[in-house]
């Protein structure tokens, strides 16, 4: 099982390190990668607000519901901000 998690961990560190050096090759578009990062966070919010809609329509504990759609708020402001 440990060897396991050690197989993952550097299978990660050289997807991290191919990433690194595709970046810093001359020629590399970074402008590119830089555009596709906000359009990913703005589709992550995208699904955390629609899990949060969700969560507040089933929930019954008001308390959490309170959380829930303060953290609503929070997620729509990030929105209107990445436009």
């Amino acid at each position: 099982m440990a060897r396991g998690w050690e197989s993952k961990s550097v299978e990660e560190q050289i997807e991290a390190a191919l990433e690194a050096k595709n970046l810093s090759e001359p020629g590399s578009s970074k402008k590119q990668v830089q555009a596709t990062r906000p359009s990913q966070q703005r589709e992550s919010l995208l699904l955390a607000r629609t899990r949060i809609l969700k969560d507040i329509q089933t929930t019954e504990n008001a308390r959490y519901r309170q959380l829930l759609e303060t953290t609503l708020e929070a997620v729509e402001k990030q929105l209107l901000e990445t436009k």
